[in-house]
């Protein structure tokens, strides 16, 4: 989920040919439970800027092809981007409840 965090940024710049946000790839499995709070922490610092100029009209429309070939406008990716970690969320708790 790390790593979609950042991709979500990188497509949404990408799609209104905006400038790279600087969002590095999410630490390897290696070290991961080391280093997941500052990435976290690099993550939402370089996710404030972008889009802070973009206006409405430009988040709702149009829609841009995402890389799993669903049509998505910004506005739509960005509530994507924050229901995405919560679907999964609940998905494990499923998965970790005794039956």
């Amino acid at each position: 989920m790390l790593g979609a965090a950042r991709g979500y940024m990188v497509w949404m710049c990408e799609m209104l040919k905006l400038p790279d946000p600087g969002i590095r790839p999410a630490p390897d499995l290696a070290v991961l439970s080391a280093e997941a709070e500052r990435y976290m922490e690099h993550v939402l610092e370089r996710w404030r800027a972008p889009l802070q100029d973009v206006s409405d009209q430009q988040l709702e429309t149009p829609e841009y092809r995402s890389r799993w070939e669903t049509l998505y406008s910004i506005d739509a990716m960005l509530e994507h981007a924050v229901m995405h970690p919560i679907r999964h969320a609940f998905q494990l708790e499923e998965l970790m409840r005794p039956r």
